[in-house]
This record gives structure tokens, C-alpha cells and sequence, in this order.
């Protein structure tokens, strides 16, 4: 398997994996669908991705915005459910054309983010209007309602044009509001810690075990930003909280741990609102950067 091959089957493994992780709170994984969105449409989803990962991993950064758009109009088409992937997608698109970069394969970690820099600051204003319109076209509620640059407007796009609107500089006010443009803007900083975590209780934990928990120390540690724009910070903290508890007393090692997350579940599953789905964005990116950097599940 040539380098781009590799690239492409590691990060749409990493969705894969992201997908089979159980027990997920409060979203699909191998016990649970949505009414509307199920496992299979999830499948489906990341196997559509591998033609545009190796598009990405192919482009070192030139027409990337473009790509991200292909891909997820390829998404939504294949399966009935609606948005399974675009954060995910977002995330992972600029790691496998930063791995691409790379010389040898597998990169390591501070290559990784050295390239994934370089990739991203190198984006111009036409992939800013290529990456909107993606988000735009499989969620149409975008940001949500916000100020600057708001995805549903026309307007929007013009404005990009006129000035000259860099990706980075478009997605920076929105760092603390929305996990892609975090990890845009900060170099991938939680996943990269998310990383750590997880080949860390590798050593002690089998894969299912390790994923499950890096999951809850995500959640746990950074509240989940589609929560916080949906039913507020506050909720968003206080969901982080129970995670941090669940963590505490143990997670899915122990008996009071695993109740924990069982409480957490139910209570995730009331509204739509509740759903932690930028979490499970930061856990498909961290996967992603773990295989990309050699880990072998």
C-alpha cells in the first residue's frame, strides 16, 4: 500500500472506529441509532470519504477547500441520515494532507502539526467560500445564529471576496464557540492532548476500553461546543461535570463508573439538543492523529 492509500485507509478507519466506540453518551454507537440517523448511515458515510481522503492526502493543501466540498456533498447523497460527518470531515481532511507532506509515513506527531499548520495557513479566500458552502449545504443551520460571516448569507461570500478571507482568519472568532475552528485555529491543541490520553491508557486498557474513555476525558475537559450552542454554556458544563464524575469513579472499569455513564446516557437522550456531537468530531480527529502517527489498533 502506496503512502496515500495508507493515509486514506487510516483516517477513514479512524471514523470507523470513532463510530464503533461503546458506550458512546448520547450517540450512535453499537447499542444505540437516532430515530433519524442510524449506524448504517454512519457506515455508509465514512466509506464514501475514502476517494476525497486520498484527494487530500494527494493535494498537499492546493484546492483542499474544494475537496472538503466534494466530500461532503458525497456524504450526504450516499445515506439517508442526514449530517454524520461533517465536523469530523473538517478535521480530518487538513490531517491527511498534512500526512501527505510527510516524507516517510507514519509522520510523527510534531510533524503532523507542523504540516497540518503550514496547510491550513496556506489556504486562500477561495477555499474559505468552498468550505462555507460545504457547511452551508449539509447543515443548514451552520454556526447557528452568528455575527460575523454567517454561512446562510449571500452576502457572506461576497464579503469573503472582497477581502481576501483566509479560512483561519474567517473560523478565529468562533474559536471557543465551535470545535473545528478550535482546532483550526489552535494546531489541533485538543486533540493533540486527546492523543496523549488515549496511547497512555493504551498501555493499560484494551482498544474498546481506551476509546470509551478518551471519549468521556474529552467530554470531561472540554464542554461540548454543539451543546453549548444549542442549549447553552452552562448546560454544556454542567454535562462536562457528570463526565468528570463518571471519570472519577472510574468510568466503564467500575460498577459505580459505569452507572455514572448509564445516568449520563439517559439524560443526553431526552433532547437533540443534547447531543454531544463535537465530541465525537475531537475523538474521530484524535484517532485519526494516533493511526496517522503509527499507533496499530
Amino acid at each position: 500500500m502506496d503512502a496515500v492509500e495508507e493515509v486514506a485507509y487510516r483516517c477513514e478507519l479512524a471514523l470507523l472506529l470513532e463510530l464503533s466506540t461503546t458506550p458512546k453518551p448520547g450517540l450512535v454507537d453499537r447499542l444505540h441509532d437516532f430515530r433519524e440517523t442510524r449506524f448504517r448511515d454512519f457506515l455508509a458515510s465514512a466509506a464514501s470519504l475514502r476517494t476525497f481522503l486520498r484527494k487530500a492526502a494527494m493535494s498537499r493543501g492546493r484546492g483542499l477547500g474544494r475537496i472538503i466540498y466534494m466530500g461532503a456533498e458525497r456524504f450526504l447523497r450516499v445515506q439517508g441520515g442526514g449530517n454524520t460527518h461533517l465536523g469530523a470531515w473538517l478535521l480530518l481532511a487538513p490531517l491527511a494532507a498534512a500526512s501527505g507532506m510527510s516524507s516517510r509515513f507514519p509522520v510523527s506527531l510534531n510533524a503532523l502539526v507542523r504540516n497540518v499548520a503550514k496547510i491550513l495557513s496556506g489556504l486562500s479566500w477561495r477555499d474559505t467560500i468552498w468550505i462555507f458552502r460545504a457547511i452551508a449545504h449539509v447543515s443548514p443551520g451552520g454556526l447557528g445564529r452568528v455575527a460575523y460571516l454567517d454561512v446562510m448569507r449571500e452576502e457572506t461570500y461576497s464579503e469573503i471576496r472582497r477581502g481576501r478571507i483566509k479560512p483561519l482568519e474567517a473560523l478565529k472568532p468562533y474559536k471557543d464557540y465551535d470545535v473545528v475552528a478550535h482546532e483550526w485555529v489552535s494546531r489541533y491543541g485538543w486533540s493533540v492532548d486527546g492523543v496523549r490520553f488515549l496511547l497512555k491508557s493504551l498501555k493499560e486498557e484494551d482498544v474498546d476500553e481506551a476509546l470509551a474513555q478518551t471519549f468521556l476525558w474529552h467530554l470531561a475537559h472540554h464542554p461540548d461546543t454543539l451543546i453549548s450552542r444549542r442549549a447553552g454554556k452552562n448546560v454544556a458544563r454542567i454535562i462536562s461535570g457528570m463526565a468528570s464524575e463518571a471519570l472519577r469513579s472510574g468510568g466503564i472499569h467500575t460498577p459505580e463508573g459505569r452507572e455514572s455513564i448509564k445516568r449520563l446516557d439517559r439524560l443526553l437522550r431526552r433532547s437533540r439538543k443534547l447531543r454531544p456531537g463535537a465530541t465525537a468530531d475531537l475523538l474521530a480527529s484524535t484517532i485519526a492523529m494516533a493511526l496517522l502517527t503509527g499507533w496499530n489498533p
